[in-house]
């Protein structure tokens, strides 16, 4: 590797073992690559990137629950690291856990169902999955159990003596809605459904962001619990078969019924000629329309224009919605003005106590406002700023002992592994009116205990997963990040030193450009001196659901063109369906170097089905594959011994073509009964030989499973999984049985026991093997940020062959403890 690149590299290493002794954390080039948690009204999101391309196949359980198991299927689509990524085991703990009641996250690629990721909550929540618009993300809602207690507000109240301020108890703010549709586009009139709705229901338009995209729902409420909601619910499948249940949020609480509109007549309107009660009626029309797309000026224009109408039936609502339009565009002083002025001119109209109550809402603020402006001046003003800063800082520290023995035929026992892992995180953030700042430090360190042995082959190490600085300015629209990082977008393939930069013209038009020096592992420098360079658009032309991208990049190695690749990338993420595309061209070699289709789809009665479509060369094309297989040290080595011509066609040879299809389906049949199917084909091409390296012939691989999921069947909170699996390739025909149970025994206990059964068919040599594999996971919650954790298991193996038999015996045993603060 250049000086360069060995210079920044022992830079970052040196500013992370300096924050070794300040504060822990979970790293490791792990499977979960990022994470972020974003608190908003109604929920939380967790978002998660991961290492490789995944199928989101389903969850469980569908109720409350202190614990969520995510059911995946990773693809060989990887970046920064080997497929084999998603075989290993991980825990991870965002920033910000703390909002979501987010405990821990773990990470199981050795499941036999498929692969697993496991989040622990620090209590009963509600839970929704979705599959993120790109295909290595994927984003879990939650939603707290725990009601909302309603605020005790100022109301202004009229007096025959006199206005006079008393303290009034607010109405308890209803708990729950269904949301019938949701669009891109604000509705209009004219798409608002036609439902019938007991008095006492609502119909109205929210809003939501959702991953930058702004979503309009059209929503019933409000209902005291679930259980109300999910017996209107039910009445309402038949016309809305999409239709879910939600928290209802403050906002939403004070939210207009829209079911008779501004164009209907009131029976007792004052006489007016037909022509201005049209007139005032399509500008009532108008008004509702610009409340609902946002346009709250346009609104207040239109309001007013109305009010300076002759008298007529409208003016109430037209100065109510006033008041509320000027309150939603931060004209707090005008809002109360006109919030009063309702109160003076309508004492007796049946909106009055809604607006008192807005108005006692907005002079509660303004007192708050006040009493912090004057706490600001006081002595200990400096100590209370301390405790409110805006930084946030959090840390994170695992460490486990690992050891890892294997016998064959009572033979003496080999001890393959003896390791203390520790890892840690240190992730900081500010935010401010105008930059938000955040940095990362994620690393680990291995040592190995078995010292220096002819058994022991692999020593001790240090690894960098990330260490970067992230500076946006929300007023110009850019963002920077520096440092050690990962992209997945872009033609970037994961993770990399260098810089990247990020400029949003608006919501549906950005512009970005990265460059630096990827890094194929976080515990060792490369051989080969590498650089990229490239620059990528993403816009939103038609809905803000559907967005293109596209990009070019360009990386060297040695000197040599490595890479040079154009592509697009299309994604669609809609209520029910998602569709993510990638077509990669490597202009250098004239090859397709990757097509990718993967798409999911919500049917009626809880059916999900799952698709995926991926041809690309495996690895990922590029000229320093032409070191594959060959005896040298670094690809400078290589130029030695052949022309550019000749590594080039190399290169070709080494990387062939792989395809997988694959379809997953999943419905639960009860609250506590779900059923999985998963199939999957792959067929990786034949390579030729040359460069004094053999050939390899085409070979196929293909997997069937099935998987049953309870949950809560003996106590509230237990998860039950039993799983059936085939899979055949050229040399073994494997059939699995895996049962899989979770207990949890109060607040702190979870006791995990498991058991796989395998038969293999060796087509090589025709003969068969029983492996059995008992397992056990006792986790012990002692206080809320520390868990210690004890897995073990055993696996015995009998392989009946045609002059003898090969028995074998191994165990493992993962001891340790994870601290976060």
């Amino acid at each position: 590797m250049s000086g360069r690149h060995r210079l920044s590299s022992r830079g970052i290493a040196a500013l992370a073992v300096a924050l070794l002794v300040a504060a822990p954390s979970h790293a490791g080039p792990g499977f979960i690559a990022a994470s972020q948690v974003k608190k908003g009204s109604v929920y939380t999101e967790i978002s998660l990137q991961l290492r490789c391309n995944v199928q989101y196949v389903g969850h469980d359980p569908s109720g409350e629950s202190d614990v969520l198991r995510i059911r995946i299927e990773t693809t060989t689509v990887c970046a920064g690291a080997p497929p084999t990524v998603a075989l290993s085991r991980e825990q991870h703990r965002p920033v910000a856990a703390d909002d979501a009641f987010l405990d821990s996250i773990e990470y199981d690629g050795q499941t036999p169902g498929g692969e697993t990721l496991r989040l622990n909550f620090l209590e009963d929540v509600r839970f929704d999955v979705v599959q993120d618009n790109r295909s290595n993300w994927i984003t879990i809602r939650v939603f707290s159990s725990q009601p909302e207690v309603p605020a005790i507000a100022a109301a202004a109240a009229p007096d025959d003596a006199g206005r006079r301020m008393v303290r009034r108890e607010a109405e308890p703010a209803p708990q729950y809605v269904i949301n019938l549709e949701s669009r891109e586009r604000p509705p209009a009139t004219a798409d608002l459904p036609v439902v019938a709705l007991p008095e006492d229901k609502k119909l109205f338009v929210s809003e939501a962001m959702i991953d930058g995209t702004k979503w309009y729902r059209i929503r019933v409420g409000y209902y005291a619990s679930a259980e109300d909601a999910a017996r209107e619910l039910r009445m309402l499948r038949g016309q809305y078969p999409g239709a879910w249940i939600a928290r209802a949020d403050s906002i939403e609480a004070e939210a207009i019924d829209i079911r008779t509109t501004a164009a209907e007549t009131p029976a007792e309107a004052p006489a007016l000629a037909p022509e201005e009660a049209g007139e005032i009626a399509a500008l009532m029309a108008d008004g509702r329309r610009a409340m609902t797309a946002g346009e709250l000026s346009k609104a207040v224009q239109i309001y007013t224009k109305v009010l300076q109408q002759p008298p007529n039936i409208y003016q109430p609502e037209a100065q109510e919605f006033l008041a509320l339009a000027r309150e939603r565009n931060g004209q707090l002083a005008h809002a109360k003005a006109e919030y009063q002025r309702y109160l003076d001119e309508y004492p007796d109209e049946d909106g009055a106590d809604r607006v008192r109550q807005r108005l006692a809402a907005l002079l509660a603020t303004g007192r708050s406002e006040s009493a912090s402006a004057a706490a600001a001046t006081s002595p200990d003003a400096p100590r209370r700023a301390a405790k409110s800063t805006p930084w946030s800082v959090r840390t994170f520290l695992s460490q486990y002992y690992r050891r890892d023995v294997n016998q064959v035929n009572d033979q003496e026992e080999i001890v393959n592994q003896s390791s203390l892992y520790t890892d840690l995180s240190i992730d900081a953030r500010r935010r401010g009116e105008r930059f938000d700042f955040s940095s990362r430090i994620t690393a680990g360190y291995r040592t190995d205990l078995l010292g220096d042995t002819e058994r022991s082959n692999s020593g001790n190490d240090f690894r960098l997963s990330y260490a970067y600085a992230d500076l946006a300015d929300s007023r110009t629209g850019l963002r920077g990040r520096i440092g050690r990082q990962t992209r997945n977008t872009g033609g970037v393939l994961g993770r990399f030193d260098g810089l990247n930069l990020t400029y949003a013209l608006n919501e549906r038009l950005r512009f970005e450009a990265v460059t630096g020096e990827p890094v194929y592992s976080t515990s060792n420098e490369s051989n080969d001196s590498r650089y990229f360079y490239g620059v990528s658009s993403t816009f939103a032309p038609f809905t803000e659901a559907l967005d293109i991208g596209v990009f070019f990049l360009e990386q060297s190695i040695e000197g040599l063109t490595d890479r040079q690749v154009v592509g697009t990338e299309v994604r669609y993420f809609g209520a029910e369906q998602s569709l993510w595309g990638v077509v990669n061209y490597d202009t250098e070699f004239a090859e397709i170097g990757s097509v990718f289709l993967q798409g999911s789809m919500r049917l009626p009665a809880n059916l999900t089905i799952t698709g995926l479509i991926d041809s690309r060369r495996s690895p990922f094309l590029s000229l320093g594959n032409a070191r594959v297989g060959q005896q040298v040290q670094s690809f400078e080595d290589l130029r030695v011994l052949f022309t550019e011509d000749e590594l080039r066609q190399f290169a070709l040879d080494r990387s062939p073509d792989v395809t997988t299809y694959s379809m997953g389906m999943s419905r639960p049949f009860t609250p506590k009964l779900q059923i999985n199917l998963n199939a999957s084909l792959s067929t990786i091409g034949a390579t030729p030989e040359s460069g004094g390296v053999a050939a390899t012939q085409e070979s196929d691989y293909s997997y069937y499973s099935a998987d049953m999921v309870a949950s809560s069947l003996f106590t509230e909170g237990d998860v039950g999984i039993l799983g059936l699996r085939y899979a055949v390739s050229e040399t073994t025909d494997v059939y699995s049985v895996n049962m899989d149970m979770r207990f949890p025994l109060g607040r702190a206990w979870r006791i995990n026991p498991r058991l796989r059964v395998d038969y293999r068919e060796i087509n090589t040599d025709q003969s068969t093997q029983w492996i059995y594999t008992p397992g056990i996971r006792v986790q012990y919650r002692p206080a809320r940020r520390l868990r210690l954790e004890l897995e073990a298991g055993k696996q015995f193996s009998q392989r009946d062959m045609e002059l003898t038999d090969l028995d074998r015996e191994s165990y493992f045993i993962n001891l340790g403890y994870q601290f976060f603060y």
